[in-house]
């Protein structure tokens, strides 16, 4: 079944700057790209709750790889933005500081709630997310220190 949701493309313009907007993206059966708007989309709804819930969609589109807008073959495609970006030393501990800044976050507004402190299942679930969090930390260290032997 075809699917579409909303996405971030970033657009270079002629004069080098670039603009970030959300467009629809449209998607075959198989989960390919098969079309997208040509004009960037803005909230709607006939209600304010159908609002909400658009702009709630919009926001997921920050969760999803952003793309750009390539030419292959003669005719254009969607593709990743970032997808020829190197990685350097820096990346990683980059990485690292924002994890540990997630992560205090994470315990200060989340794990320290009393929803959260009170009820057994969600301090369960809650502290695979802390777990988790800490697991990308330690990883990203390891790979840095592949990397570089410091």
């Amino acid at each position: 079944m075809a699917t579409w949701n909303y996405r971030v493309i970033r657009k270079e313009h002629e004069t080098g700057e670039c603009a970030f907007q959300i467009h629809e993206v449209y998607y075959d059966e198989s989960g390919e790209i098969e079309g997208w708007s040509q004009d960037p989309v803005e909230p709607l709804g006939e209600t304010i709750g159908e609002l909400r819930e658009d702009i709630r969609h919009f926001q997921s589109a920050f969760r999803k790889a952003i793309l750009e807008e390539a030419r292959e073959d003669g005719r254009a495609i969607l593709r990743s933005a970032y997808e020829d970006q190197e990685i350097n030393d820096g990346h990683y501990f980059e990485l690292m500081d924002r994890v540990s800044v997630a992560l205090d976050h994470c315990v200060e507004f989340v794990g320290n709630h009393p929803v959260v402190r009170k009820n057994p299942k969600l301090r369960v679930i809650f502290e695979k997310a802390e777990e988790a969090l800490a697991e990308l930390y330690q990883e990203a260290g390891r790979l840095e220190y592949e990397r570089t032997g410091d």
